[in-house]
């Protein structure tokens, strides 16, 4: 598991699986309340997959903005764990 290093939200774990699958996504929860995927190559209207629970339409928001925001270190980052994952 690596922690999302391009922003952080207060309350929230931001992280990636460093073996997880395509399309490029990091996980975010509020422990004990909820979890989602967030597809952060794609469009707002597609980016967040609800796992389990309910997050606020606010968090959301905050979540899908930054996203599209930091989309260039993001995707940094996912690349850069893919590629340590296969060189092991």
């Amino acid at each position: 598991m690596a922690i999302v290093s391009a922003f952080s939200i207060s309350g929230l774990k931001l992280w990636y699986w460093s073996n997880d699958h395509e399309p490029p996504h990091f996980h975010a929860k509020r422990r004990g309340e909820w979890e989602v995927k967030v597809h952060f190559l794609m469009d707002a209207s597609d980016m967040v997959e609800i796992v389990r629970g309910s997050p606020a339409s606010k968090v959301l928001k905050e979540i899908i903005e930054l996203s599209e925001q930091y989309r260039p270190e993001l995707l940094k980052q996912w690349q850069s764990l893919r590629e340590s994952e296969q060189a092991e």
